[in-house]
């Protein structure tokens, strides 16, 4: 009997009806010249790429009460077309439309009773092209494995032909459902081990707060000088906590989607210029379009924002299914106005939030909710926060991941990828999520929101490209000043 592990049993306890714990994306597809495109057709290109692997075919069997983890058991007569789905946007077709219409359609659960995955092909769009939606449980997998899952689904030419499919690593092997007696002695044993490992994370707790407050740090904080511009910041160090704004609070079961779209290559060449990651220059990129957003309201809190920032613990040749991840908080420096002291700024906490991962100093969240609680316990935890989500501390603001894809064209059933938004969750306190995927030498931003809380996230998405032009231009502004960087 195969149980979930216990990172991947974490959401599904963590999910509620207006915190639903599934991931997807959107696939703009071209369909080519000669080649036949339609709904039947990409009914039996599914079954043949999907329908050989068992994992998609597994439904949960859950333990009474949430006193262990679910197991996987094998869902007899399956068939993929049964979660494939067909509907046409209304005219006139808008961006903002199609991100309305799916959000509407992610934001509805996944329906536990089956397997925990389904897709959605949108017509309606001009120019006879459509768009692909998919959603999967986050427990099926998480952002770097549905990464690799693509590859079972996008090919390198319209017309390629897979006589044996590629293969998918996955050591997790479903069974038959099983016997309550089994259930109960296995709940039993995991049950016994719940102290020691309670313990365990009391202790990286400590030493994480030990960590953050330790006198020597403290008196660093009090006679290092700091930038002009980051006075306006004295709790951004001293607090391991998020400042609120209008997008924290309770969130509701309703989504919207908002995306935008910047060149990879440019993003490079400021990584290269001033030494730092892709990924310092994402956070940089949205953390300039947050500050314009909110200071164009007003709401701009002087403390610097903090971003959850997801990252793999999986090694780098594991392509396996299933969730090898922890969250990484990191000062988003949206207090600090200039773009590269921003992104310097970033890049130094990025640094040290990695540095304290690696030696234990965070406390890993994921982990303690995963392996420290029992599942009913979590979702009851996970229920109350959401209910008081407007008053509960911030552990951050929102989250902002980086998933890559392939660098040069796809194609799914004979149809040309054109452009691929990431679609993520929402976390009590928390609605607003920001995933980035890099695909064909653009990074695409999905951002997915509770309207209520993010009435405009079509004008932050918007400020994506703006953010990036502001810190080109203030690159270029320094290369003509000082040419040799020296």
């Amino acid at each position: 009997m195969q149980q979930l592990t216990p990172q991947d049993a974490v959401f599904l306890s963590m999910e509620t009806p207006e915190l639903p714990a599934h991931i997807g994306g959107l696939a703009f597809l071209n369909p080519t010249d000669g080649l036949d495109f339609s709904y039947d057709s990409f009914v039996e290109f599914i079954r043949d790429r999907l329908g050989p692997y068992d994992r998609f075919s597994w439904q949960l069997q859950e333990v009474p009460f949430g006193l262990d983890r679910p197991y996987w058991v094998r869902r007899e007569g399956f068939d993929p077309a049964d979660h494939l789905h067909q509907i046409a946007i209304p005219a006139p077709y808008s961006p903002e439309a199609l991100g309305k219409l799916v959000g509407r359609i992610f934001e509805r659960p996944l329906d536990r009773s089956r397997p925990l995955w389904e897709m959605t092909l949108i017509e309606g769009l001009p120019g006879g092209r459509y768009v692909l939606l998919w959603k999967m449980h986050h427990c099926m997998m998480d952002g770097a494995s549905g990464a690799n899952l693509s590859e079972q689904l996008f090919d390198l030419t319209p017309d390629a032909v897979r006589p044996v499919p590629a293969e998918i690593e996955d050591t997790a092997r479903a069974g038959n459902p099983v016997d309550n007696r089994a259930i109960f002695e296995r709940a039993l044993r995991n049950a016994a081990e719940l102290p020691r490992k309670q313990y365990k994370y009391i202790g990286d707790a400590l030493k994480s707060v030990f960590s953050a407050w330790r006198p020597d740090r403290a008196d660093a904080d009090r006679t290092e000088p700091r930038p002009d511009n980051a006075e306006a910041s004295p709790t951004a160090e001293a607090s391991a906590l998020a400042p609120r704004t209008p997008f924290n609070g309770i969130v509701g079961m309703h989504r919207g989607l908002a995306w935008s779209t910047v060149s990879l290559d440019e993003v490079k060449r400021i990584k290269n210029t001033l030494g730092t990651t892709v990924n310092d220059v994402i956070l940089a990129i949205t953390s300039g379009a947050m500050r314009d957003y909110l200071a164009a309201r007003n709401e701009l809190p002087e403390a610097s924002l903090v971003a959850s920032v997801p990252c793999s613990t999986r090694n780098a040749n594991d392509t396996s299914l299933g969730n090898q991840v922890r969250e990484m908080p990191v000062q988003w420096a949206t207090h600090i106005e200039d773009p590269i002291e921003r992104l310097l700024e970033i890049h130094e906490k990025a640094t040290e939030a990695k540095q304290k991962a690696k030696d234990g100093e965070s406390f890993d969240l994921i982990g303690m909710m995963s392996e420290a609680l029992l599942p009913g316990a979590l979702g009851l935890l996970m229920r109350a926060a959401a209910a008081a989500g407007d008053r509960i501390p911030l552990p951050a603001n929102a989250v902002v991941s980086n998933v890559p894809m392939a660098p040069f064209p796809l194609y799914c059933a004979s149809a040309h990828i054109e452009q691929v938004v990431p679609i993520s969750l929402l976390a009590p306190t928390q609605g607003l999520n920001i995933t980035v995927l890099s695909y064909c030498g653009e990074l695409h931003f999905g951002i997915i929101h509770d309207p209520a809380l993010v009435p405009d996230a079509w004008e932050l998405a918007g400020r994506i490209p703006k953010s990036l032009q502001q810190l080109q231009q203030a690159v270029d502004r320094q290369l003509e000043r000082d040419p040799d960087g020296s």
